[in-house]
């Protein structure tokens, strides 16, 4: 900006401060005495009247304004501590239930712990788990350093049931071992139908669902019957769940035996928790 516009607009402001300085001394001067307003005085509140009323609705104005602006950014603080400490809460909330949820499968896992005490089982952890029913393997957080073995049992809780069939462990490494699942096709476990007592071979498909082979098609089996370990394997315990018949195909399917369909009795992507059984298959 040039200095001399500068200048003339500075002295244009400052002109018109002493105007308004002036204007507000003739209008409040004397006013402690109740003398008769001169003329002069009587035009300067008449002209100065309403900018001072402007000037006085502006001032409450801003000054309303301004504590409305103070008044919300006090209520955004506030509601911000409240979220904070709403999401705090919410959070140690999720994680309680967590661990109320974690206390009630161990309090299961401990049922079974105690029924094969002769086993000495083991808790373990599922630290990786199949996505799909095509995936037959299994990670837990046990291994070498606590005594765990191929062919070793894998168990869990399933209901009130005695201890449902996970699968078996294959592979080990000294904290880590595998497990493959009974709905792999390379897990097998001798059988029988619980309720009619006949007796069959469990092999998985790589599916949701497991055949029971070498059943004849004469024997006595329904749908819904419970299929449970025969114990006859000699690397699982007898009466343990496998799972439920699912579907029975009519005819003789396959020669001499009928065509069984059974679902197991774990859900494997839901499992968090599995119990293993020290056990070694008799030589």
């Amino acid at each position: 900006m040039p200095p001399d516009l500068f200048r003339s607009k500075f002295l244009r402001l400052l002109l018109f401060l002493v105007a308004m300085g002036g204007v507000f001394l003739l209008v409040f001067w004397g006013v402690g005495s109740f003398k008769r307003l001169s003329y002069a005085e009587r035009l300067t509140l008449k002209i100065a009247g309403p900018f001072s009323k402007t000037a006085s609705y502006l001032g409450t104005a801003l000054r309303k304004a301004w504590q409305h602006y103070i008044f919300l950014v006090n209520v955004k603080k506030e509601n911000e501590r409240l979220r904070q400490k709403i999401m705090a809460l919410e959070t140690e909330l999720v994680r309680s239930r967590e661990v109320e949820l974690e206390n009630q499968r161990l309090r299961k896992a401990l049922k079974m712990v105690r029924l094969f005490q002769h086993e000495t089982p083991v808790v373990a952890r599922v630290i990786g788990r199949p996505l799909g029913s095509w995936q037959g393997l299994m990670i837990i957080d046990r291994g070498l350093s606590d005594n765990i073995l191929p062919e070793m049992p894998v168990l869990a809780p399933a209901g009130e049931a005695y201890g449902a069939v996970v699968g078996q462990v294959v592979a080990v490494e000294k904290h880590y071992a595998k497990v493959l699942l009974l709905t792999d096709p390379s897990f097998a476990a001798d059988a029988i139908v619980q309720r009619s007592r006949e007796r069959g071979l469990l092999r998985g498909q790589g599916r949701e669902i497991c055949l029971l082979d070498y059943v004849s098609a004469e024997a006595d089996v329904r749908e819904n019957d419970l299929v449970v370990t025969s114990g006859m394997d000699t690397i699982f315990p007898k009466g343990l769940l496998l799972g439920r018949v699912f579907h029975i195909y009519p005819g003789r399917s396959k020669g001499l035996f009928r065509v069984i369909e059974v679902k197991p009795a774990i859900d494997f992507k839901k499992l968090e928790e599995v119990i293993i059984l020290r056990r070694v298959r008799l030589q």
